[in-house]
């Protein structure tokens, strides 16, 4: 026996699994494999086999600097060399990092699928440590590999079939920009002015902003003065750029320090899409103010405190807002994938 020395008898188990025992009673201080460990290495085993790879259960090596291990199921096709380990027992992620960096350092992959009690949780492990968990073990009925929803059996054939590969998805998490129509005084141009942003991860988990998201239970509208639109379209610029605001006809954003000979302290402003020239923040804020104004109830007092209006924008239509998309994706974290579909049917 590996474990201490002692001769080994092959046995049969009562389900027909085949294993090797002490063939007579010493002082090896080993634990006894469980019969769920021997059934998974049993499948794992079998379809290593009928996936045209030589098996060896318990197979020892040694690494280059003299360290010994021990592999639960070795297979070997060519010269690809892989181990299949079946983690039942508790086992913190140091150590099986630890194993397999020796695994490594001997030439051999290795993949690790975790019992229920040995890694609670998600498996948290990259693609240099290929990690999966088996759902409970019940001798006589193949475990299934969770995320996957497939038996041990075909995983392990897909895998060996290279149909298991990494892959980092990537998703789509567009970021929002409110905008209301005006025209540049400069060139007479129409453009959209930008006023406020949603960051793409502001949505909820799995899911990406849309245009209705914007004002979703946004119960307090912003103050639209000259500060606060200089300090939202600042925020607005570290996560957009002007060229993503260009391809969807919004205004670009910048800094102007000094505005007609006069420094300014709060800089940032619209520039037209059409002549660059800026846009005055000011006018800005009576814009918005008189568009909510003729968009407001008649019984609403809107003449307390608000900004002086030009006359001839009084009959005038109101300017209108809008929410503009600006495409954004995410590189997400790497998954193992199996390429193609399988069934729960255990080989």
């Amino acid at each position: 026996m590996p474990c201490c020395g002692v001769g080994a008898i092959p046995k049969t188990s009562t389900r027909g699994n085949y294993f090797f025992a002490h063939a007579r009673r010493g002082e090896c201080t080993t634990a006894p494999e469980s019969s769920e460990h021997i059934y998974c290495k049993t499948l794992i085993a079998r379809a290593a086999l009928e996936a045209g790879w030589t098996v060896t259960t318990e197979r020892p090596g040694v690494s280059p600097t003299g360290e010994e291990w021990v592999a639960d199921v070795f297979c070997e096709k060519g010269n690809a060399k892989l181990a299949l380990e079946v983690q039942l027992s508790p086992q913190t992620p140091e150590e099986t990092v630890r194993r397999q960096m020796r695994y490594k350092a001997s030439g051999v992959r290795a993949a690790w699928f975790f019992g229920e009690r040995a890694r609670p949780g998600t498996i948290p492990f990259d693609k240099d440590t290929p990690a999966f968990k088996l759902s409970a073990i019940v001798v006589g009925e193949p475990p299934i590999v969770e995320r996957f929803d497939v038996s041990l059996p075909l995983f392990v054939t897909a895998m060996l079939q290279k149909r298991l590969t990494w892959t980092i998805p990537r998703y789509s998490r567009p970021h929002l920009v409110e905008f209301i129509e005006d025209v540049c005084w400069a060139c007479k141009a129409p453009v959209k002015q930008v006023l406020e942003h949603m960051h793409g991860n502001g949505a909820a988990a799995g899911a990406a902003l849309t245009p209705d998201d914007f004002y979703e239970g946004r119960w307090n509208l912003s103050a639209n003065t000259v500060p606060s639109i200089s300090n939202r379209l600042e925020s607005l610029q570290a996560d957009i750029s002007n060229e993503e605001l260009a391809a969807q006809g919004l205004n670009l954003v910048g800094r102007k320090d000094v505005i007609n000979g006069k420094p300014t302290r709060f800089p940032f402003c619209n520039l037209c899409v059409h002549c660059r020239a800026p846009q005055n923040n000011f006018h800005l804020s009576k814009r918005i103010f008189e568009s909510m104004r003729q968009a407001a109830s008649p019984n609403d007092d809107w003449e307390l405190g608000g900004p002086d209006l030009p006359a001839q924008q009084e009959e005038d239509e109101p300017p209108r807002f809008g929410i503009a998309v600006i495409p954004r994706e995410v590189e997400g974290g790497g998954v193992w994938m199996l390429r193609e579909s399988l069934t729960h049917a255990a080989s």
